[in-house]
């Protein structure tokens, strides 16, 4: 069923007139807010030709008092509107809150006015202003963005239904600069135009431009890398002026553009928080123009409502390989305490290099704690699920629905009906066990089924119980403890299999009881056809977990490399940036106390807003340090230190972990040099990232399982572990060159490096490129392991996850164990029912055996009483054969009795 309402329900008569009424006041209460919005546009429409017509009017006028012709306005103040096109059928709106419901049991579904779509844009139905309407507090994200509202239902005076903002974090905008002014049938361009300069990027081209926002290709000029860039832009209420900043087209539309860039700003900083390879990244977000700014990182491909349309007939094995990943990305979303709310084929890209997905648009994301939101929320219909439409408790399950609906999409090719359609029966819902019958397992449709469910409690509660589901029919794609839980349950289905294929025995020794050749032969007969399918099926099951165990930990090693990787990225990208600061340019060149304040200033404002980095210094081309965000360094010189001689020779440079000389804690030190206008280097921006935020990326994964995971650098040296103790020990022994090199710099703070003496997972790790697994003997713990391993890309660090060889094959033993136990169990059943068939084959036959010999003894009373007819199988007629036949031979005894009566009297 499609839905479950526990809630009494009225009689027949009265339920259908006051929903009918419901339906009545409902519609009533739409058309009018329509014609609202209409009323505006044309009231908009009417004030711009009114003005237009008092500016003709008024150059002629001048014309006739002498004042000259009227100047044309310059092309700088003319303002052009982007063109907009009619949104699509997945375009996402807002739900109604459960507030303005007419009745208890009924829920609104979203009334949508169409926008202006991009790719991936997401679209918003807003009401119009009028003089008794309350304006829509938005959020606007812009293109290839969900638009997050903060909104509550109200009714004004006339009836008609509107939407009032929720207390936008700010109320007023700076003053703006007057807006640019067009000549008659000209505008200026909403987008910046190609080679605009914004900080340090150039605006090369437009992506996508919707009704919120544009999005940008550009290029960071100091990197040389394409970026994309989303600009906060509502184009129905904002308008750019000549100078390229941005503001509300209306006084009354102020509340609504500040609420929505406010949004914007809030989805950065949620996207800002994930680091996972299949999550969209945000490598910076800023304010400029009156407006923001969101950068990403740019990558070709396609969105999957694009690229599924020629892949529908991937095979679900591989289909669940794609999908893997992105749960894993959606799963850390979930335990970073975000929900993402707006899944759908638009919102997933997939990457044109590899062919991984990325779980974009994050505008609609927001804490989760469970609890009902009594606003109105974000839906794309037949996306979304029941609760946010009426406010439910959102959580974790919210998702999953959304996420089921992708699937079902992918394999039905239509999307289900929106939920309130569903629940009201407008709308039939076919499951997708009968609409994809045939193309995919049982076990993946009724798992896309279940997270369709309109009660939340019905649908898999995180997403790795959806995937378990999902997975079931493919227990080799999954971890090995996962896989565990159906995999015992295969291998019993495979050993009953296995019983059903009986053989004749080969060995029949003749003078055996004919009982026991019958039940040896029926159990050899069940018992070892079944024992060697066993064997060779969980040789099978064996080779496949394992080789998906050692998958994952190679997997989790890429995954957790990926995530160094970027934090890294970010560290670059910042000194970057800070290099080419003019207040550092102009302290090096003339260092003074005004401009020591300054740069400190700014040094500490950086460290306190990005809570990887330690410190911050500026040194200047001696080595020493001038200017520093903590106290103890300034005056210092660091000439020694590799970074900084390589920086000074104008190539930016990072360390691998140094222990610090001030405070004794690990870090990594990236320089980047300060060039002059003459581009010499004149000094050096030095950055610190705590080491402690390496150690807590890695400390995820022993916090998710009992693996452990390290990480060494490129001399085999461990600089990351769980075990303080092991520390800076090398895996194996290192050369004296290396080994001196290590000492003079002071790198780990140590005199002599010691080694672990493990050789084998050295020449697998040390240098490599690619991802890989090993088995080997670990010093570190005094058992054999697996590890799984991977490198960071920009670095020569290696990332590796290991497991003991114990805990790795103990469920493999469990396994084995089972089946070992599932054959005894068979094996015994199998002898009594072997014991009960042959006893009842045996029997007749002894019966027989004992009417023979009383035949021999002429007793043809006991030959009778001992051959009983119970079957009408072979032996039954062979009883049947030997009663007429001692019948027979009655009667002639009988005949020849009187024949010989007959002869003595006649003598």
């Amino acid at each position: 069923m499609d839905r479950s309402d526990d809630r009494p329900q009225p009689d027949d008569a009265s339920g259908d007139a006051g929903g009918a009424a419901r339906e009545a006041e409902l519609a009533r209460r739409v058309v009018a807010l329509e014609t609202v919005v209409t009323l505006e546009r044309r009231l908009r429409e009417v004030h711009a030709e009114a003005a237009r017509s008092a500016q003709s009017q008024l150059a002629a006028l001048e014309a006739q008092l002498g004042g000259g012709a009227a100047q044309p306005l310059r092309d700088e103040q003319v303002t052009r509107l982007a063109s907009v096109e009619p949104g699509d059928d997945d375009a996402t709106r807002i739900a109604p809150a459960a507030s303005i419901t007419p009745a208890d049991d009924v829920t609104h579904v979203p009334h949508a006015a169409p926008v202006a779509p991009a790719d991936d844009a997401t679209r918003v139905a807003t009401s119009a202003p009028a003089d008794d309407a309350t304006r829509v507090a938005a959020s606007a994200p812009g293109a290839g963005s969900s638009m997050s509202l903060a909104a509550t239902r109200s009714v004004t005076d006339a009836g008609v239904p509107s939407i009032a903002p929720s207390a936008p974090p700010r109320s007023v905008l700076p003053a703006a600069p007057p807006p640019a002014r067009a000549a008659p049938g000209e505008e200026l361009p909403l987008a910046l135009s190609p080679g605009f300069q914004l900080f340090e990027y150039r605006i090369d081209a437009v992506l996508g431009q919707g009704g919120f926002g544009i999005t940008y290709l550009a290029t960071d000029v100091n990197l040389n890398a394409k970026v994309a860039i989303k600009e906060y832009l509502p184009g129905d209420y904002a308008t750019r002026a000549s100078d390229h900043s941005v503001s509300p087209r209306w006084a009354e539309d102020n509340d609504f553009y500040l609420s929505g860039l406010e949004s914007f700003l809030v989805e950065a900083r949620t996207l800002a928080t994930f680091r996972h390879p299949n999550i969209v990244r945000v490598a910076r977000f800023f304010e400029a123009h009156r407006t923001a700014y969101m950068v990403l990182e740019y990558e070709r491909g396609k969105p999957l409502k694009q690229w599924w349309e020629k892949r529908k007939a991937m095979p679900e094995a591989q289909l669940l390989s794609l999908l893997h990943p992105l749960f894993d990305g959606l799963a850390l979303v979930h335990e970073s305490g975000y929900l993402h709310r707006d899944i759908k084929p638009d919102n997933i890209y997939v990457r044109k290099e590899d062919g991984s997905l990325v779980l974009l648009d994050f505008g609609a994301a927001r804490q989760t704690a469970g609890g009902a939101q009594a606003a109105a929320d974000v839906v794309t219909p037949g996306y979304a699920p029941p609760e946010q439409y009426e406010g439910g408790p959102q959580g974790p399950w919210t998702d999953i629905y959304a996420l089921g609906a992708t699937l079902y999409w992918m394999a039905t090719g239509t999307k289900p009906p929106p939920a309130p359609e569903r629940q009201h029966g407008v709308a039939h819902y076919v499951p997708a066990r009968e609409a994809a019958a045939g193309r995919y397992s049982d076990a993946f449709l009724a798992a896309i089924d279940q997270a369709l469910m309109l009660d939340p409690a019905q649908r898999p509660q995180t997403v790795a119980d959806f995937a378990h589901g999902l997975f079931s029919a493919h227990a080799g794609s999954l971890g090995l403890q996962d896989a565990l839980r159906v995999g015992e349950l295969e291998a019993q289905r495979r050993l009953s299999k296995g019983m059903r294929r009986l053989g004749r025995a080969v060995w029949r020794p003749a003078s055996w009881p004919l009982g026991v050749k019958l039940t040896l032969a029926l159990v050899l007969a069940a018992l070892l056809p079944m024992t060697i399918t066993a064997y060779y099926n969980l040789r099978a099951s064996v080779a496949t977990v394992s080789a998906s165990e050692l998958r994952n930990l190679e997997s989790l090693a890429r995954s957790t490399a990926g995530r160094v990787a970027q934090l890294l990225g970010d560290s670059r990208h910042l000194a970057a940036y800070l290099s080419t600061d003019p207040v550092f340019i102009q302290y090096l060149r003339a260092p003074a106390a005004a401009g020591r304040d300054a740069v400190h200033a700014r040094l500490v404002s950086v460290v306190k807003s990005n809570p990887d980095v330690h410190l911050m210094f500026l040194m200047n081309a001696k080595g020493d340090a001038l200017v520093s965000s903590e106290p103890g360094v300034a005056g210092l010189n660091f000439k020694f230190r590799e970074y900084f001689q390589q920086a000074m020779r104008g190539h930016p440079f990072m360390t691998g972990v140094i222990v610090g000389s001030t405070e004794g804690k690990p870090g990594v030190y990236y320089a980047y040099p300060v060039f002059d206008a003459r581009h010499a280097v004149i000094g050096v921006v030095v950055l610190r990232i705590k080491g402690s935020t390496i150690a807590t990326i890695l400390d995820q994964v022993r916090a998710k399982s009992s693996r452990q995971p390290l990480m060494i650098d490129g001399d085999g040296v461990l600089v990351q572990y769980h075990d303080d103790r092991m520390l800076y020990r090398s895996l194996m022994p290192l050369s004296g060159e290396t080994l001196g090199r290590i000492v003079a710099d002071q790198r780990f703070r140590r005199q002599r490096i010691e080694s672990l003496d493990m050789p084998t997972l050295a020449h697998a790790m040390v240098g490599t490129r690619n991802t890989g697994s090993i088995r080997y003997h670990s010093t570190l713990t005094g058992v054999d392991e697996y590890a799984g391993y991977a490198p960071v890309a920009g670095h020569d660090w290696v990332v590796g996850v290991t497991e003991s060889r114990a805990r790795f094959e103990a469920p493999l033993r469990h396994l084995f164990d089972n089946v070992l136990y599932s054959v005894a169990v068979v094996g015994l059943v199998f002898l009594l029912l072997a014991l009960w068939f042959a006893r009842g084959i045996v029997r007749p036959v002894k019966r027989l055996t004992a009417a023979a010999n009383a035949l021999k003894e002429g007793d043809y009373e006991r030959a009778n009483i001992q051959v009983k007819v119970t079957a009408d199988d072979e032996i039954g007629q062979l009883a049947r054969t030997f009663n007429v036949m001692i019948d027979v031979l009655r009667q002639r005894e009988r005949e020849q009795r009187r024949g010989g009566l007959g002869r003595r009297r006649n003598q």
